[in-house]
């Protein structure tokens, strides 16, 4: 029964199972439907997950101990809801099981034992999905809290280069201000001293003889 929680469970998430195991279905394969609880005669209002109602007949159905108890009984009255008087339902099955050597001492322990089978695979099962909370949530939340310090870290990082960068242009549009300035200067006084020396050769052959 130790499998028995990490199974049902195996139906709805990855649990982690070996390669064996991974290739047996999650809840085995019935041959025959047994409604353990009627929804007519114990309805809690919340609508029956077929997965989860065929786990628990596999269940029942695997304990069931040779001869007439609890599991007959219920499989009776089940077949008996034509009867729509509950007592005279549970009246006929049990009528039906006596005759083959059911009294009502034995129908009681035999529910109560079908409440231990409950109670067992239901610590197996609340243990199964701790154990996949630890490894499905519990460390993919380490995961997510380790990559968001990452992002965090890389966010500061980015914020860091963009300051560089936008110190690097400031000094890039300064120097090249600077270098206009001065190619600008320098032109302006190149052409000048052009036209200094012009003058000067025009006077010469004006003024020396």
């Amino acid at each position: 029964m130790a499998r028995l929680g990490k199974k049902i469970l195996s139906a709805f998430i990855d649990v982690g199972e070996d390669k064996k195991e991974d290739n047996e279905p999650a809840v085995s394969p019935k041959v025959e439907r047994t409604v353990v609880a009627p929804a007519a005669q114990r309805s809690t209002g919340t609508p029956a997950d077929p997965r989860f109602a065929d786990y628990f007949d596999k269940l029942f159905s695997d304990a069931n101990i040779p001869g007439p108890d609890y599991y007959e009984f219920v499989r009776m009255t089940g077949a008996m809801l034509a009867i729509a008087d509950e007592r005279s339902r549970y009246s006929a099955a049990f009528a039906g099981l006596q005759v083959q050597g059911l009294d009502k001492e034995k129908l009681l322990s035999t529910a109560n034992e079908y409440l231990r089978v409950l109670t067992t695979d239901a610590d197996h099962f609340q243990k199964t999905v701790e154990a996949a909370l630890q490894e499905k949530v519990n460390s993919r939340s380490a995961e997510a809290e380790e990559k968001s310090r990452r992002i965090q870290a890389l966010s500061q990082e980015i914020l860091e280069l963009q300051q560089q960068i936008s110190a690097m242009q400031s000094e890039i549009a300064e120097s090249k201000e600077k270098l206009t300035a001065s190619s600008s200067g320098y032109t302006a006084e190149c052409e000048r001293r052009k036209q200094q020396i012009q003058y000067d050769i025009e006077k010469i052959k004006l003024y020396i003889q």
